[in-house]
This record gives structure tokens, sequence and C-alpha cells, in this order.
């Protein structure tokens, strides 16, 4: 009813209303306005929470693809033919295919976040990584088929399912986790400072122990959502 005032500044309906034909009484008046400025926000929390869903899908997203891609340039690598080679190459390749197949969807709606869905499968990591969507029981088989391919003298070999991202993606990821990390140990100081106890105390050191970790991440490295999700021992 109201899609044409959705275009217009508050003021711009202001003036508009008070200039009808039909006469509106101020309480009317002030009812539309209301109801507009109601739409307008659930509209741009709407685009909000769609663009922040897609990128959290781009985190596993851009990954997979950038791995399935270089596993492709890796099957075809020097013309090799071997044949046990090529049957590895071929099932991860498969795998990703599907998993990217499975993903495209919802990516695309943005119903869910994928950590959403990976909470209700029961997912590893709440499903951080595109590996973490893997049963382990495909990635064995694979893992082992890999291992089996005859090593050729100083050429690297291909390990599968490793927990690596895009150098763009890792670089905001580790500043985006020592921002958060910076600001709940400020947060967590205060509290120990106000009520020390034995798990806050605990909590705040290895919070330090991780923000020292982080700058130290290898480049492609899988950077987890918070601190929590990094080995200290």
């Amino acid at each position: 009813m109201y899609e044409s005032y959705l275009r217009l500044t508050a003021n711009e309906l202001h003036m508009h209303l008070l200039k009808q034909k039909r006469q509106l009484h101020p309480a009317e008046i002030t009812k539309i306005k209301n109801e507009v400025a109601a739409m307008k926000e659930a509209m741009r929390v709407d685009r909000i929470t769609r663009a922040n869903r897609r990128t959290e899908w781009a985190k596993v997203l851009v990954p997979l693809r950038y791995e399935l891609n270089n596993a492709k340039v890796g099957r075809n690598y020097n013309g090799d033919t071997c044949p046990h080679r090529i049957e590895a190459f071929d099932a991860y390749i498969a795998v990703m295919e599907k998993l990217i197949g499975m993903l495209k969807h919802p990516a695309k709606v943005l119903e869910k976040t994928p950590i959403q869905m990976a909470m209700a499968k029961n997912l590893p990591n709440n499903g951080e990584h595109w590996t973490d969507w893997i049963p382990q029981r495909i990635k064995t088989p694979i893992s082992e088929a890999f291992e089996a391919i005859p090593h050729k003298a100083k050429a690297k070999r291909k390990v599968p399912f490793l927990r690596t991202v895009t150098p763009d993606l890792h670089t905001k990821a580790k500043e985006r986790l020592l921002k958060k990390t910076q600001k709940e140990i400020e947060t967590l100081e205060t509290r120990v400072r106000i009520n020390p106890t034995e798990e806050n105390t605990k909590q705040l050191r290895d919070m330090r122990t991780a923000l020292k970790l982080i700058p130290h991440f290898k480049e492609n490295e899988f950077v987890p959502a918070s601190w929590r999700g990094i080995e200290l021992e």
C-alpha cells in the first residue's frame, strides 16, 4: 500500500501527505509516517542480515572453489597420466563439486547462515570451513588414495582436505579476529579487576596467549571466528 512512499525522505513524505486532495487527519498522517518508517527499518535490517549471511557463505564457498580449481589444475599437471593419481584427483574433485551443488541453493536464498545449517546437522567446528562438511568416512579413503600415489623426486605431494583459505580471506579474518579478541580481553580485564575468580583469571590468561598466536598464523591457514578455536598448546 505504501510502496511508493518508501522512496521519499521523512520530510518529503510529510509534505506529500499534507498536500493530499482528501485532507488527512493529523493522527492519520502520523500513523502512515510511522508505518512507512517501520517498513523502511525492516527493509534496512533485512539488507544487513542478507549481506552478513552472504559474507558468511563466502567464507565457506570461496576457499572451496579455490581448492576445486587447484585440484583441477593439479590433475592435469605436466600431462601425468598415472591411473592412481587420476583416480585420486577425480574422486577429490567429485566430492567438492557435489558439496558446491548442495550449498549453492542455501547460499543463494540466504535464509540461514552456514553455521546455522551446520549446527542443525551437528557438523564439527560448526561448519566454519568447507572441510567440516565432508564426513570422515569420505575423507579417509580419498586421503589414503593420495598417499598411495607414487612420489616423484622434488615434487610436492598433494594433501587433500587441508583447512586453508584464500590469501584475501586469511588476511581479513586474521584482522577481524585480532580486533575481536582484543576487545574481549579489555572487557574481561574490567571484570577481573572488579571480581577476580579462578575461572575468569584463567580465561584471561588463555585469551592473551591466543592473541599472541594470531599474528603467527601461516599464509592461507584457516582462521577461526573466535579465539576459542585456537589450539593454545
